[in-house]
């Protein structure tokens, strides 16, 4: 059967027509016809902000200087510590123009917290992406139910809403799941077709409902491969995964019925793959995610060190788009025991590959900077506790896990996902 086009396609080819009509192949076209339209926006658009952010946003005035000429691979880097320096500085427009402020905490207890800044334009992007991304699996008038942050008027939960009620679909923002039961509730008084939520979350109340979903989006989340299956196993539904960051308007990635990456939203984000030294790696290779917003004027990030590991893939995919595809793992790994890398991806794969584990949470200890001990805290099915000692022996397994395993046996109930698991517990 053939696998139908990304929706960002058409989406895409339609913005290249009314945005940049001398990059579009034609007046009216129903997709991408060549990547060189993309790259010849991207170009203009990058140098376009590089402009605009040198002379209007304190910041990058001061980092960047004088850049005409400079090649882009050659600019500087922008690090999560600058936002937490100089979040304001960033900007460059007043501030009375900012409709939403958040707030997120850094690595390190005593690092402060990295402020983002969001304008109404800005928010309205991200709304088109989320309703543009949504339609892969959600047909008009759905019922969807949202488990993201929902309670302010502008938060993820209530952009989705927003994005959602344009497609005439029917959506009920629970919020992020504190009480499982709650949630398993509301599955079953709501029926919904789609469910949104982090897949840890997801991952906890997948069987227990009596209604069952048919598509489930896992996003603000790691989803390895595991997880994912345990998903669609339990509810006998189809998962698709988006990548975003709160730093570059939350929607970046998302995909499509092929599931083999998650297409890029180019006309609003660059995207580049780094080694540990900065040197940009070619399509294929796994490097650190580095992000170049286009189209947010307001506070604009110039290769933004994401932290994350990520690859962006080769080829086309097979639903036919050249838009380019990312895979990402989660944060970078750690040096772990024996000196090689480390990677919470890897230990979640492993453990959610457990059919017996209901939930965990793992944390490490150091000794400079290489673990000495991992410590897992595990909840298992009822009248499993004797194959606890099992994912012990699995763990040891994972490249990198230190010898000594910590195990702390706790019921479901005792074990909260509040946010996104994409770092180690500490």
């Amino acid at each position: 059967m053939k696998i139908p086009i990304t929706p960002l396609d058409p989406w895409i080819a339609g913005r290249l027509i009314n945005e940049f009509p001398r990059y579009a192949a034609a007046e009216k076209q129903a997709r991408i016809e060549d990547r060189s339209e993309i790259e010849r926006a991207q170009k203009h658009l990058l140098s376009r902000t590089i402009e605009d952010a040198s002379l209007y946003s304190p910041f990058y005035h001061d980092r960047l200087g004088p850049v005409r000429g400079v090649p882009f691979n050659e600019l500087p880097f922008t690090f999560p510590s600058d936002l937490a320096k100089s979040g304001l500085r960033f900007l460059t427009v007043s501030q009375s123009e900012i409709r939403r402020i958040v707030t997120l905490s850094t690595s390190g207890t005593s690092a402060p917290p990295k402020r983002v800044f969001f304008t109404e334009e800005d928010l309205k992007a991200t709304e088109d992406f989320f309703m543009c991304g949504m339609t892969t699996f959600t047909p008009p008038e759905s019922i969807v139910l949202v488990f993201m942050e929902g309670p302010s008027p502008d938060s993820i939960g209530q952009i989705l809403k927003r994005a959602l009620q344009r497609l005439g679909c029917e959506t009920l923002v629970f919020g992020l799941i504190r009480d499982p039961r709650d949630a398993i509730r509301a599955i079953d008084d709501y029926h919904p077709n789609v469910v949104v939520g982090l897949s840890a979350q997801m991952a906890r109340i997948a069987g227990k409902t009596e209604h069952k979903p048919h598509y489930v989006l896992l996003s603000a989340d790691m989803a390895p491969v595991s997880i994912r299956q345990r998903i669609e196993k339990l509810w006998g539904c189809t998962t698709f995964n988006h990548y975003g960051l709160t730093e570059t308007g939350w929607g970046c990635a998302v995909e499509c019925r092929a599931r083999q990456g998650c297409h890029v939203r180019e006309l609003d984000l660059y995207v580049e793959i780094v080694d540990e030294n900065g040197q940009v790696l070619p399509d294929g290779k796994w490097g650190e995610m580095v992000i170049t917003t286009l189209s947010r004027r307001s506070f604009p990030l110039i290769r933004y060190r994401t932290g994350d590991e990520g690859r962006i893939l080769q080829d086309v995919c097979p639903c036919g788009s050249p838009l380019k595809r990312i895979e990402v793992l989660g944060r970078l790994p750690r040096k772990g025991a024996g000196g090689v890398p480390l990677r919470l991806y890897d230990v979640e794969d492993a453990l959610w590959r457990l059919p017996w584990i209901e939930d965990f949470k793992v944390s490490l200890q150091n000794t400079g900077d290489i673990p000495e001990k991992l410590s897992l805290t595990i909840a298992v099915a009822q009248g499993k506790q004797e194959y606890v000692d099992k994912a012990v022996e699995v763990l040891r397994q994972v490249p990198g896990v230190p010898r000594n395993i910590i195990v702390k046996k706790v019921s479901p109930s005792s074990i909260r996902h509040q946010s996104p698991k994409m770092d180690w517990e500490d």
